[in-house]
Protein backbone atom coordinates (compact mmCIF):
# COMPACT_ATOMS: atom_id res chain seq x y z
CA UNK A 1 0.00 0.00 0.00
CA UNK A 2 2.44 2.25 1.16
CA UNK A 3 4.53 2.18 -2.54
CA UNK A 4 1.54 2.45 -4.37
CA UNK A 5 1.06 5.75 -2.34
CA UNK A 6 4.32 6.81 -3.32
CA UNK A 7 3.82 5.97 -6.64
CA UNK A 8 0.86 7.88 -6.89
CA UNK A 9 2.25 10.83 -5.26
CA UNK A 10 5.57 10.85 -7.62
CA UNK A 11 3.25 10.54 -10.55
CA UNK A 12 1.10 13.87 -9.31
CA UNK A 13 4.45 15.40 -8.79
CA UNK A 14 5.60 15.05 -12.53
CA UNK A 15 2.32 15.88 -13.49
CA UNK A 16 2.45 19.50 -11.82
CA UNK A 17 6.09 19.41 -12.88
CA UNK A 18 4.90 19.39 -16.68
CA UNK A 19 2.03 21.35 -16.14
CA UNK A 20 4.28 24.23 -14.87
CA UNK A 21 7.01 23.41 -17.47
CA UNK A 22 4.17 23.72 -20.29
CA UNK A 23 2.93 27.01 -18.37
CA UNK A 24 6.32 28.74 -18.26
CA UNK A 25 6.87 27.74 -22.06
CA UNK A 26 3.48 29.14 -23.20
CA UNK A 27 4.15 32.22 -21.43
CA UNK A 28 7.34 32.62 -22.70
CA UNK A 29 7.23 32.02 -26.30
CA UNK A 30 4.03 34.14 -26.80
CA UNK A 31 4.89 37.55 -25.74
CA UNK A 32 2.76 39.67 -27.73
CA UNK A 33 2.22 43.24 -28.57
CA UNK A 34 -0.95 44.21 -26.92
CA UNK A 35 -0.63 48.32 -28.15
CA UNK A 36 1.34 49.70 -30.43
CA UNK A 37 1.80 54.10 -29.41
CA UNK A 38 2.91 55.53 -32.71
CA UNK A 39 4.20 59.50 -31.86
CA UNK A 40 4.48 62.13 -34.10
CA UNK A 41 6.71 65.12 -31.97
CA UNK A 42 6.25 67.78 -34.55
CA UNK A 43 2.34 66.83 -35.23
CA UNK A 44 0.86 65.34 -32.23
CA UNK A 45 -2.94 65.93 -33.49
CA UNK A 46 -1.63 62.84 -36.03
CA UNK A 47 -0.66 60.50 -32.84
CA UNK A 48 -2.21 57.45 -32.62
CA UNK A 49 -2.35 54.02 -31.07
CA UNK A 50 -3.31 50.55 -32.40
CA UNK A 51 -4.62 47.65 -30.43
CA UNK A 52 -4.05 44.01 -30.69
CA UNK A 53 -6.37 41.41 -30.20
CA UNK A 54 -5.65 37.73 -30.30
CA UNK A 55 -6.99 34.19 -29.29
CA UNK A 56 -3.56 32.65 -28.03
CA UNK A 57 -0.47 33.69 -30.28
CA UNK A 58 -3.09 34.23 -33.22
CA UNK A 59 -4.01 37.39 -34.47
CA UNK A 60 -7.95 37.86 -34.37
CA UNK A 61 -8.42 41.66 -35.41
CA UNK A 62 -6.08 45.02 -35.28
CA UNK A 63 -7.76 48.69 -34.72
CA UNK A 64 -6.77 51.98 -34.87
CA UNK A 65 -8.33 55.29 -35.16
CA UNK A 66 -7.88 54.89 -39.53
CA UNK A 67 -9.04 50.97 -39.65
CA UNK A 68 -9.64 48.12 -38.52
CA UNK A 69 -7.97 44.20 -39.77
CA UNK A 70 -9.73 41.13 -39.21
CA UNK A 71 -8.04 37.92 -39.68
CA UNK A 72 -8.93 34.09 -39.83
CA UNK A 73 -6.64 31.31 -39.89
CA UNK A 74 -6.42 27.55 -40.94
CA UNK A 75 -4.23 25.69 -38.96
CA UNK A 76 -1.75 27.71 -38.17
CA UNK A 77 -1.57 29.49 -41.17
CA UNK A 78 -3.51 33.61 -41.81
CA UNK A 79 -5.89 32.47 -44.45
CA UNK A 80 -7.63 35.78 -44.75
CA UNK A 81 -6.99 39.36 -43.77
CA UNK A 82 -10.38 41.86 -43.93
CA UNK A 83 -9.85 45.73 -43.97
CA UNK A 84 -12.29 48.19 -42.34
CA UNK A 85 -12.09 52.30 -42.78
CA UNK A 86 -13.06 53.67 -39.78
CA UNK A 87 -15.15 57.20 -39.85
CA UNK A 88 -17.19 58.27 -37.50
CA UNK A 89 -18.01 54.57 -35.71
CA UNK A 90 -19.05 53.11 -39.15
CA UNK A 91 -16.99 50.32 -40.32
CA UNK A 92 -16.80 50.12 -44.36
CA UNK A 93 -14.69 47.18 -45.60
CA UNK A 94 -12.70 48.44 -48.63
CA UNK A 95 -10.09 45.36 -49.02
CA UNK A 96 -9.84 42.16 -48.98
CA UNK A 97 -6.77 39.56 -49.16
CA UNK A 98 -6.54 35.55 -49.36
CA UNK A 99 -3.43 33.70 -48.93
CA UNK A 100 -2.73 30.08 -49.92
CA UNK A 101 0.14 27.92 -49.31
CA UNK A 102 2.28 25.71 -50.68
CA UNK A 103 5.15 23.05 -48.30
CA UNK A 104 4.68 25.60 -45.40
CA UNK A 105 5.47 28.66 -47.94
CA UNK A 106 3.44 31.49 -49.03
CA UNK A 107 2.63 30.85 -52.74
CA UNK A 108 -0.27 32.82 -53.91
CA UNK A 109 -2.08 36.44 -52.63
CA UNK A 110 -5.30 37.57 -54.29
CA UNK A 111 -5.94 40.97 -52.59
CA UNK A 112 -9.28 42.69 -53.66
CA UNK A 113 -9.28 46.54 -53.32
CA UNK A 114 -11.18 49.28 -54.40
CA UNK A 115 -13.03 47.11 -56.84
CA UNK A 116 -10.02 45.66 -58.28
CA UNK A 117 -7.98 42.68 -58.37
CA UNK A 118 -4.49 41.96 -57.88
CA UNK A 119 -2.18 38.35 -57.49
CA UNK A 120 0.84 37.81 -56.30
CA UNK A 121 2.78 34.90 -57.17
CA UNK A 122 6.21 33.86 -55.29
CA UNK A 123 8.44 31.37 -56.57
CA UNK A 124 11.43 29.99 -54.81
CA UNK A 125 14.33 29.93 -56.43
CA UNK A 126 17.70 27.56 -56.06
CA UNK A 127 19.57 29.99 -54.69
CA UNK A 128 16.79 30.67 -51.78
CA UNK A 129 15.48 33.86 -53.08
CA UNK A 130 11.63 34.45 -53.74
CA UNK A 131 10.56 36.01 -57.09
CA UNK A 132 7.26 37.80 -56.56
CA UNK A 133 4.96 38.42 -59.84
CA UNK A 134 2.05 40.36 -60.24
CA UNK A 135 -0.95 39.63 -62.38
CA UNK A 136 -4.13 42.09 -62.77
CA UNK A 137 -7.72 41.18 -63.36
CA UNK A 138 -9.16 43.04 -66.21
CA UNK A 139 -12.88 44.14 -64.90
CA UNK A 140 -14.15 44.54 -68.41
CA UNK A 141 -13.31 40.78 -69.73
CA UNK A 142 -12.65 39.13 -66.61
CA UNK A 143 -8.98 37.88 -67.85
CA UNK A 144 -5.53 38.37 -66.20
CA UNK A 145 -2.65 39.73 -67.32
CA UNK A 146 0.52 39.60 -65.81
CA UNK A 147 2.45 42.74 -65.09
CA UNK A 148 5.93 43.59 -66.05
CA UNK A 149 6.86 44.50 -62.43
CA UNK A 150 8.16 41.96 -60.10
CA UNK A 151 10.51 41.61 -57.02
CA UNK A 152 13.17 39.39 -55.60
CA UNK A 153 12.99 38.79 -51.99
CA UNK A 154 16.32 37.42 -50.31
CA UNK A 155 15.91 36.18 -46.55
CA UNK A 156 18.97 35.94 -44.56
CA UNK A 157 18.15 34.63 -40.97
CA UNK A 158 14.58 34.61 -40.92
CA UNK A 159 14.63 38.47 -41.97
CA UNK A 160 14.19 40.17 -45.48
CA UNK A 161 17.66 41.38 -46.56
CA UNK A 162 17.11 42.57 -49.96
CA UNK A 163 13.84 43.57 -51.73
CA UNK A 164 15.08 44.12 -55.57
CA UNK A 165 11.55 45.79 -57.47
CA UNK A 166 11.46 45.96 -61.10
CA UNK A 167 9.08 49.03 -61.77
CA UNK A 168 8.33 47.71 -65.07
CA UNK A 169 8.26 49.13 -68.64
CA UNK A 170 6.27 51.46 -68.28
CA UNK A 171 8.95 53.78 -65.73
CA UNK A 172 12.10 51.49 -66.14
CA UNK A 173 13.27 51.84 -62.60
CA UNK A 174 14.97 49.45 -60.52
CA UNK A 175 15.02 49.72 -56.76
CA UNK A 176 16.78 48.23 -54.75
CA UNK A 177 16.00 48.23 -50.37
CA UNK A 178 18.42 46.72 -48.33
CA UNK A 179 17.83 45.99 -44.51
CA UNK A 180 20.03 46.25 -41.87
CA UNK A 181 19.14 44.12 -38.14
CA UNK A 182 19.71 43.89 -34.47
CA UNK A 183 19.67 40.43 -33.12
CA UNK A 184 16.84 41.27 -30.42
CA UNK A 185 13.67 39.81 -30.56
CA UNK A 186 11.04 41.54 -33.59
CA UNK A 187 7.73 42.96 -30.86
CA UNK A 188 5.93 40.34 -33.90
CA UNK A 189 7.51 37.70 -34.28
CA UNK A 190 5.44 35.21 -32.01
CA UNK A 191 2.06 35.60 -33.90
CA UNK A 192 1.53 32.50 -35.51
CA UNK A 193 1.91 32.41 -39.62
CA UNK A 194 3.12 36.29 -39.73
CA UNK A 195 6.16 34.76 -40.49
CA UNK A 196 5.12 33.24 -43.68
CA UNK A 197 3.94 36.84 -44.75
CA UNK A 198 6.96 37.74 -45.99
CA UNK A 199 6.60 41.61 -47.69
CA UNK A 200 3.11 41.54 -47.18
CA UNK A 201 2.28 42.55 -43.88
CA UNK A 202 3.20 46.13 -42.31
CA UNK A 203 1.33 48.69 -40.24
CA UNK A 204 1.13 52.11 -42.25
CA UNK A 205 4.11 51.84 -43.13
CA UNK A 206 5.76 50.08 -46.71
CA UNK A 207 8.17 48.19 -43.95
CA UNK A 208 7.44 44.30 -43.42
CA UNK A 209 7.05 44.04 -40.22
CA UNK A 210 7.14 39.69 -40.59
CA UNK A 211 10.60 38.94 -39.05
CA UNK A 212 13.10 37.80 -36.46
CA UNK A 213 14.44 40.60 -35.30
CA UNK A 214 14.33 44.80 -35.83
CA UNK A 215 15.25 46.50 -38.74
CA UNK A 216 17.88 49.29 -37.40
CA UNK A 217 18.95 50.63 -41.35
CA UNK A 218 16.51 50.67 -44.17
CA UNK A 219 18.04 52.13 -47.64
CA UNK A 220 16.49 52.43 -50.97
CA UNK A 221 19.03 52.59 -54.07
CA UNK A 222 17.67 53.49 -57.65
CA UNK A 223 18.61 51.85 -61.10
CA UNK A 224 17.37 54.30 -63.91
CA UNK A 225 17.16 52.97 -67.38
CA UNK A 226 16.85 55.11 -70.55
CA UNK A 227 13.39 56.04 -70.18
CA UNK A 228 13.02 57.26 -66.92
CA UNK A 229 12.85 60.53 -66.16
CA UNK A 230 11.63 60.47 -62.62
CA UNK A 231 14.02 62.52 -59.74
CA UNK A 232 14.53 60.87 -56.52
CA UNK A 233 15.92 62.42 -53.30
CA UNK A 234 17.76 60.51 -50.85
CA UNK A 235 15.64 57.88 -49.12
CA UNK A 236 16.96 56.15 -45.96
CA UNK A 237 15.84 55.80 -42.32
CA UNK A 238 17.85 54.71 -38.93
CA UNK A 239 16.29 52.90 -35.79
CA UNK A 240 17.26 53.17 -32.00
CA UNK A 241 15.71 51.04 -30.40
CA UNK A 242 14.68 50.62 -25.95
CA UNK A 243 14.81 46.89 -24.75
CA UNK A 244 13.17 45.26 -22.69
CA UNK A 245 14.59 42.42 -19.96
CA UNK A 246 13.40 39.89 -22.55
CA UNK A 247 14.83 41.48 -25.51
CA UNK A 248 11.73 42.86 -26.67
CA UNK A 249 11.49 46.65 -28.07
CA UNK A 250 9.72 48.97 -26.18
CA UNK A 251 10.10 51.94 -27.98
CA UNK A 252 11.52 52.54 -31.53
CA UNK A 253 12.50 56.07 -32.63
CA UNK A 254 13.00 56.24 -36.50
CA UNK A 255 15.13 58.80 -38.05
CA UNK A 256 15.41 59.54 -41.63
CA UNK A 257 18.56 60.55 -44.01
CA UNK A 258 18.94 64.36 -42.76
CA UNK A 259 19.12 62.85 -39.13
CA UNK A 260 15.33 64.39 -38.20
CA UNK A 261 13.31 62.10 -35.88
CA UNK A 262 10.25 61.34 -38.48
CA UNK A 263 8.52 59.09 -35.60
CA UNK A 264 8.56 57.29 -32.18
CA UNK A 265 6.98 54.30 -31.40
CA UNK A 266 6.57 52.76 -28.17
CA UNK A 267 5.27 48.48 -27.40
CA UNK A 268 2.78 47.27 -25.07
CA UNK A 269 2.92 43.99 -23.94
Amino acid sequence: MQKQLSYYLLAIIFILNSCSNEEYNYSVNTILPKTVKTIYSDHPKDNFSTDFIYDGNKIVSIRNKNEKRDYEYEGNNIVKETVYSLYKGEETKYAETNYSYKNDSLKTVTKFLNGEKIRYDYSYNNNGSITKEVYNLDNNTSKESKKSEKKLITIINGNIANLESDWGDDYDVISISKYEYDTNNNAFKNIAGLNLLLDQFSLDSGISLSSNNNIKRYKVNYKQGLLSNIAFEPYWFKMEYEYNKNGYPIKKTTYDYAERITEIVEYVY
